[in-house]
């Protein structure tokens, strides 16, 4: 019986062609694409409204059959539905969350109560798996294959970083965090980001300058949002402007340094091309150039 997901709408709008396109990607997979009928109900620059995202988000979850409930984008809205989900509903009817960026919201939410979650790429990107240059298909492809294998269940996945500066020989923590402006912007919400003792943080963006990323780490610092980290993991920043020379993983080297944390960048997750999935919450240990997911 091939996979099925449930398809929501939890952010931004995106345009019909686009989702067709997404949509018509993921099915050449062998996915079957299960999506309400209209999937938006556009409100400003939202897919609808706060009701119309989250009863979608409770029905994907009732849809018996659908194993995962996968976005279609990120962009904004997510954090606007976390403290009116029914988390009993979701805990009789577990499934994994897929999506990144602004649902790096719902992802940590997830995990607190205990729910599966994949940090990995949204529907709109499955696109890419028909058009583009075939080495980029080839790429995406391999993303979305590793996604699905995800859904199935836990799987060990190795993941190439390096140090910057000096680092342990091995560190071993939960993996946790996901979109750097996000995370920030709940600072002093009920929905506040606090990684979990040992954590190995993974951030990455898209677009911000140099300044405005610098400011949001300052802010989970002085939040105390990373106290009890292992690490902090880097993963790309697509199109964020440097002011000057000064490379960003010195910069958020500098920002890190009251607390000690180890730095590692080049991790191939972020909104780029190279996008791979990771269980949210699940162990990860990194040993030299590596970081291991464990199937556990």
């Amino acid at each position: 019986m091939p996979l099925a997901i449930s398809l929501i709408a939890p952010s931004s709008f995106t345009p019909e062609d686009v989702i067709e396109r997404g949509v018509e990607g993921l099915e050449s997979l062998g996915v079957m694409v299960h999506r309400p009928v209209p999937l938006q109900q556009r409100t400003r620059y939202l897919a609808g409204d706060r009701a119309w995202r989250l009863a979608q988000l409770h029905a994907a979850h009732e849809d018996p059959d659908t194993q995962a409930v996968w976005a279609v984008r990120g962009g904004f809205g997510c954090a606007q539905l976390a403290n009116d989900i029914d988390w009993a509903l979701l805990a009789r009817c577990p499934k994994p969350l897929i999506g990144y960026s602004d649902l790096t919201a719902l992802l940590h939410q997830y995990r607190l109560r205990g729910l599966p979650a994949i940090h990995g790429p949204v529907i709109k990107a499955a696109g890419q798996l028909l058009d583009g240059p075939p080495e980029e298909r080839a790429i995406v492809r391999t993303q979305f294959e590793e996604t699905l294998a995800l859904i199935l269940g836990p799987a060990p996945l190795d993941y190439p970083l390096a140090p910057w500066g000096d680092t342990p020989a091995r560190q071993e923590g939960p993996l946790v965090g996901g979109n750097l402006v996000t995370l920030a912007s709940l600072a002093g919400t009920p929905l506040a980001f606090r990684a979990p003792p040992g954590a190995l943080v993974i951030l990455e963006d898209v677009g911000e300058s140099y300044y405005r990323l610098e400011r949001a780490l300052w802010q989970l610092v002085q939040a105390g949002a990373l106290d009890e980290a292992g690490a902090v993991c880097l993963g790309t920043f697509e199109g964020c402007r440097a002011f000057d020379t000064t490379p960003l993983e010195a910069i958020i080297a500098e920002t890190l340094a009251p607390l000690g944390l180890p730095l590692y960048h080049g991790l191939p997750v972020g909104h780029g091309l190279h996008n791979r999935p990771w269980r949210y919450g699940a162990t990860g240990v990194i040993e030299g150039s590596c970081l291991r997911v464990l199937g556990e």
